[in-house]
């Protein structure tokens, strides 16, 4: 089973959200995760249908998009998945860099014992991947991802800094989609290993070993979605990519039965 089949059984609706929320996770989901790629386009009528849902919440969900730089709007209308250039995604990660230092300088002050606790927890779901007999699926991949962004955020909370966790929560949404899909088993490996030292030195306060810690992995991180996004430029040179995706394979099978039931109250 690919990602994507796994995805529509997987999602589960949050009966509280608006079907304008929904949507919209579920699109900056899949392309944080890499199932909707860079230059894809997207049009209000084909996700509307496939959500069963009008064109309104469908432009709400786009507008978010937009606003949260993973997508830019087209002219002849719909969005397209942002592709950065080389550049942007340095001057992005140079920005994160400062921003993550920040962050773990902030944290090796405020972080508590539970947080500890929770990043050790995370970890150990994270070493229990890397061991199983599933490891290089893609459900597991996506499973790595969102263990990863579950430690990171657990550090950005105990900064106790709501504006530090709002901006680099945007700048991490704008290469989450190159960076899910320059992942790759042995650097998994390696982000772990780091991780875990990052750990042990946030629960030691050794501020100066973890700021130098995590300028590397911001680096290193850095390195492998640039030479990824130049491999990828270099392929559609030889061989053009087809804009076509199948996109309602993304919406949840029980998104789309809930909303198709709502919209016909409400008719």
């Amino acid at each position: 089973m690919n990602l994507l089949s796994a995805l529509n059984q997987s999602v589960t609706v949050d009966p509280g959200k608006s079907i304008g929320d929904q949507i919209y996770d579920s699109l900056k989901g899949a392309i944080v995760r890499g199932e909707i790629e860079p230059n894809q386009r997207l049009f209000e009528v084909e996700v509307a249908k496939i959500y069963n849902a009008s064109r309104t919440p469908v432009r709400e969900a786009f507008r978010r998009l937009e606003h949260d730089c993973v997508a830019e709007r087209l002219p002849q209308g719909g969005i397209r998945v942002s592709q950065l250039d080389d550049q942007t995604i340095q001057d992005l990660f140079q920005l994160r860099s400062l921003l993550e230092v920040h962050a773990i300088e902030l944290a090796c002050a405020r972080i508590t014992p539970e947080e500890i606790a929770q990043l050790k927890q995370i970890r150990a779901q994270a070493y229990e991947l890397l061991k199983s007999n599933d490891i290089g699926k893609d459900f597991t991949f996506s499973r790595f991802i969102e263990l990863n962004a579950m430690f990171h955020d657990t550090i950005y909370s105990a900064t106790r800094s709501r504006v530090l966790i709002k901006v680099v929560s945007n700048i991490r949404s704008m290469v989450m989609n190159v960076r899910s899909m320059s992942v790759r088993l042995d650097s998994i490996r390696e982000v772990w290993e780091e991780h875990s030292l990052l750990i042990d030195h946030l629960e030691a306060r050794k501020k100066a070993a973890a700021v130098r810690l995590i300028r590397q992995h911001v680096s290193k991180t850095a390195q492998q979605v640039l030479a990824h996004i130049r491999s990828r430029q270099s392929a559609a040179f030889a061989q053009p990519g087809a804009e076509g995706l199948d996109i309602a394979r993304i919406a949840p099978k029980e998104e789309r039965n809930r909303n198709r039931h709502k919209n016909a109250v409400q008719s």
